[in-house]
């Protein structure tokens, strides 16, 4: 996200073009000739060729313009009478069409009934200003099947989620819903069941609306490894039938997230479901598999090669790139067809947030691959739990996916905040660009982008505050504020910010800390002991209200959420900058009650370190200093400094510095000294260390990028690190911290 767009969030600047009449179509099309005023936006229309027009597109343009008479429109597909004299105009490729607006009649011809539905969409969208603007457009999908899986874990959504969805879809002309909500019993745990009544009913509607769209609903069952015997062939029939009565006429097999205990029996199952089902219904599509082995970085041996050789040619396998969260590029969907011989059926593990339940991925929908379309058998996105939110992302991947070639991630996120929250779309900007990067987590995906103009402040002034990066960050921390107030207002008639509220709230709060931690950072400067304690007292209480706010703590959840934001940039800040100044005030001697700042295991100070009487030390042999500290016997008496270590508390991480005070040298992430300070400066990211008490004795362990290893010391009195040593038990608790003044 550019800095430049920030700034205008920040100054409240519009998002809107400079001339308001001019729409940016979305997704954007393959060709746009603007011209001149046509005529004011119609209260009717009066349709010429609505007869034999697809249905699903004269309702859609009839629902918008209910009235009759108005703007002449001519409607129709490839074939119709009614567009006969535009046929060379119609592009030819599956799902285009062609839109012409000039004063006094709109022409809306699709090369198929999904064309002219997306023309019509293509319409709407221009129609929406009150001067309606001339315009010539051709446009086609350049990838064919565009959508989303519903395959995550955690609360599936509600009926009235997808109806939104679905609706949602249509207008960004998206043409697949796959259904496969982990929690939903009747898919995954209990598949072999039927839907109850109520539920199949919903079902039944669900498959209307979605057709309303131009959607195909497809059905996911996850049978597990329940497919060998006659019995279980028998009993995913008589499931899939019961779906087909809903009017349901796509299906698909999960097999992920298990220990698969065959490929050929999966082979087998696949390919008797299309004997004995797909191949007997004319009216249904070939089957998706999503595989077991769904990633590069999961496959091995003969899985992969077996499941293409062996499935029917017609079955498209699904695939989620190098990782279970990744990005798909043109090698990616190379190495999937040299295993498989087929084109990947892409499922975009984004935004699904399963896998960091407490952030929101709510930035620009980068880093996939501009060429892959013609590669790929589809591209759907597998979305968060919170559906309305996960239209951000949604709705620039179905920009990307008609038109890769042309695809402008941040344009298109820039669109989406004026499309999702037209009168609040400054304040909802300032919220998502806070809530970009899915935090620390076991996949390793990162996202750049988050927090772009606090970050500038940030390189600007070097992470340090000064009376003018003051004024700029409480600038920002004031707009943190202010826009959750704004969104918060709408949480009775914005379905988008009653759903995420507690996030918004939360961002909020922390925007209010900012200020105090900029407080209390001011107070420390002037030496106002009083004023501090009384700005880390508020700041305490507000932590401690935000850290109590839990998202999707409703009656019946699956999945209750403890909601964080701005977590890349903005909350290390705080927390630092607040840490700092409480290490500040118990360095400065003040005092205070014992129990207003947080208890360590450790207290700052200067110590010796011990284990089994013996005392850690950096000796100097013929002066040359050690390169790694070790258990003396003796105590020091020349110089006692090199026996000594100051701990302190790193205000960054919240884990321990361990510093010789002799030199200044730090223990490393290997146990040793830095041989280089100047080279290999100190980085709390790699060497602060976890400290925890039991019975008077302590354990050490590694902290943030250098693993878990915990602390032990060898027969020479060397301390040893086994980064495989993840487990804390009593073995690990062997040092002592005894004060340098006892």
């Amino acid at each position: 996200m550019n800095i430049k767009l920030m700034g205008m969030i920040l100054a409240g600047g519009c998002m809107l073009t400079a001339n308001a009449q001019k729409v940016d179509v979305s997704p954007v099309p393959q060709s746009v000739n603007w011209g001149q005023k046509a005529f004011n936006k119609p209260s009717g229309l009066s349709l010429k060729g609505e007869k034999t027009a697809g249905a699903e597109a004269v309702a859609s343009l009839r629902s918008a313009f209910p009235g009759t008479k108005g703007v002449n429109v001519i409607i129709g597909e490839r074939g119709d009478k009614a567009v006969a004299k535009y046929v060379s105009k119609i592009p030819e490729q599956p799902e285009g069409y062609y839109l012409s607006i000039k004063p006094g009649q709109v022409v809306i011809a699709g090369n198929d009934e999904a064309g002219t539905f997306y023309g019509v969409q293509s319409f709407l969208q221009i129609a929406s200003q009150p001067e309606v603007m001339s315009v010539e457009i051709a446009d086609w999908p350049m990838t064919k099947v565009r959508g989303v899986i519903e395959g995550f874990y955690g609360n599936p959504w509600s009926f009235d989620d997808r109806v939104s969805q679905f609706d949602f879809y249509g207008r960004n002309k998206m043409n697949i819903y796959i259904y496969g909500p982990k929690d939903d019993p009747y898919h995954h745990s209990r598949w072999y069941e039927p839907y109850p009544a109520e539920e199949a009913a919903k079902m039944a509607d669900l498959v209307k609306h979605a057709t309303q769209n131009k959607v195909k609903f497809v059905w996911a069952m996850h049978p597990s490894n329940s497919i060998q015997s006659a019995e279980d062939k028998q009993k995913a029939l008589d499931k899939f039938n019961q779906m087909y009565d809903l009017g349901i006429r796509a299906f698909a097999i999960f097999f992920d997230d298990i220990s698969a205990k065959s490929v050929d029996a999966q082979v087998d199952y696949l390919n008797f479901l299309t004997d004995e089902f797909v191949r007997k219904h004319d009216d249904v599509e070939p089957l998706i598999v999503c595989p077991t082995q769904y990633n590069k970085l999961w496959a091995g041996g003969d899985y992969l090669p077996k499941m293409g050789k062996g499935l029917y040619p017609e079955i498209r396998i699904m695939w989620t790139g190098n990782s279970v969260i990744d990005m798909i590029d043109l090698k990616d969907c190379e190495w999937f067809k040299g295993q498989t011989g087929r084109d990947p059926f892409i499922w975009l593990n984004y935004p699904v947030n399963d896998y960091g339940l407490h952030h929101l991925l709510m930035g620009p929908a980068k880093g996939n691959g501009s060429d892959i379309y013609n590669h790929v058998s589809a591209f759907c996105s597998n979305p968060m739990q919170y559906a309305e939110a996960s239209k951000v992302a949604l709705y620039g991947l179905a920009d990307f996916a008609w038109n890769p070639e042309s695809y402008d991630a941040d344009a298109a996120w820039e669109r989406s905040m004026t499309e999702l929250m037209p009168d609040h779309a400054k304040a909802f900007a300032s919220f998502c660009i806070d809530n970009v990067d899915i935090g620390p987590s076991g996949h390793m995906l990162r996202l750049e982008g988050e927090s772009p103009a606090f970050k500038a402040i940030n390189d600007k002034y070097n992470n340090s505050i000064t009376p003018e990066s003051e004024k700029e960050y409480r600038a920002y921390f004031n707009n943190m504020t202010a826009s959750a107030n704004e969104l918060l207002s709408t949480v009775t008639t914005s379905p988008m910010i009653n759903e995420i509220k507690e996030f918004v709230e939360y961002y909020g709060l922390q925007g209010r800390r900012g200020e105090l931690a900029l407080a209390i950072n001011k107070d420390m400067a002037a030496v106002d002991t009083a004023a501090m304690l009384d700005h880390y007292r508020e700041y305490v209480n507000l932590t401690a209200k935000a850290d109590k706010l839990m998202s999707r703590d409703f009656e019946g959840s699956i999945q209750s959420v403890a909601p964080r934001t701005a977590t890349m940039y903005v909350e290390p800040f705080i927390t630092t900058t607040v840490a700092q100044a409480v290490s500040d005030y118990k360095d400065g001697g003040y005092s205070y009650p014992a129990d207003l700042f947080p208890a360590q295991v450790v207290e700052n100070g200067t110590y010796y370190i011990k284990v089994n009487g013996r005392i850690l030390g950096n000796p100097a042999v013929d002066g040359v200093a050690a390169t790694a500290p070790v258990l003396q016997d003796d105590i020091d008496g020349v110089n006692p400094g090199r026996q000594l270590w100051v701990v302190k508390l790193d205000p960054k991480t919240g884990r321990y510095q361990i510093v010789n005070e002799w030199d200044k040298r730090y223990i490393n992430e290997l146990g040793r000294f830095t041989v280089n300070p100047t080279t290999n400066p100190f980085e709390s990211d790699w060497h602060t260390y976890t400290i925890v008490e039991k019975d008077g004795k302590f354990a050490i362990a590694n902290g943030g990028i250098a693993g878990r290893g915990y602390w032990t010391v060898d027969a020479d009195g060397h301390i040893t690190i086994d980064k495989k040593s993840r487990e804390l038990n009593d073995s690990n608790y062997v040092f002592e911290f005894v004060p340098a003044n006892d």
